[in-house]
């Protein structure tokens, strides 16, 4: 059977620098998860027996490997729990996308308004357009976060799939 697997810079940027959690807990970065679901889709079919991270060896330390294992393994378990419901935004998040919601309203009602009032003036075409786009950027992060949330959900059974699959820490 077949390998599969990521090689990582170093310790720290294999798991999230902000979390408070014991080793074993911490979950992985986001865009660590990513990397291993899309090494995981891209070897599906030669059905990977287990996930193999290669870490620098400098940064070897006693038990390291286990714990890591460890980390990896909460979280693709967890990952796996979260996406079981469309759980988008935190309270903090929610509270940010509709201040967005509120500021694309604004720019929309603004834009209109310079629209009305600018008639046919190229340069007033250009600052009312500016607005909208203002406004959409404003929920650019709140977009990407539920594209990110329907993704996962999309992707249970594979996370599934991966929280089984045994992991081993290569020190290269």
């Amino acid at each position: 059977m077949a390998t599969f697997g990521i090689r990582v810079p170093s310790v720290d940027e294999l798991l999230d620098p902000y979390s408070t959690e014991p080793l074993e807990r911490r979950p992985l970065c986001d865009d660590i998860r990513e990397r291993i679901l899309y090494e995981w889709i891209d070897t599906r079919e030669d059905r990977p027996s287990h996930l193999v991270v290669q870490l620098p060896a400098d940064r070897r330390g006693p038990e390291l490997d286990r714990r890591l294992s460890a980390a990896i393994r909460h979280d693709l378990e967890g990952t796996y729990e979260e996406t079981g419901r469309l759980r988008t935004f935190t309270r903090g998040e929610r509270q940010e996308a509709w201040i967005g919601f509120g500021f694309l309203a604004v720019c929309l009602t603004a834009s209109g308004a310079i629209d009305r009032l600018g008639g046919d003036d190229g340069l007033l075409d250009g600052i009312s357009q500016g607005i909208v786009v203002l406004g959409w950027v404003a929920l650019w992060r709140p977009a990407e976060r539920y594209v990110r949330a329907v993704s996962r959900r999309l992707n249970r059974g594979r996370y599934r799939e991966l929280s089984r699959v045994p992991i081993e820490i290569d020190w290269v």
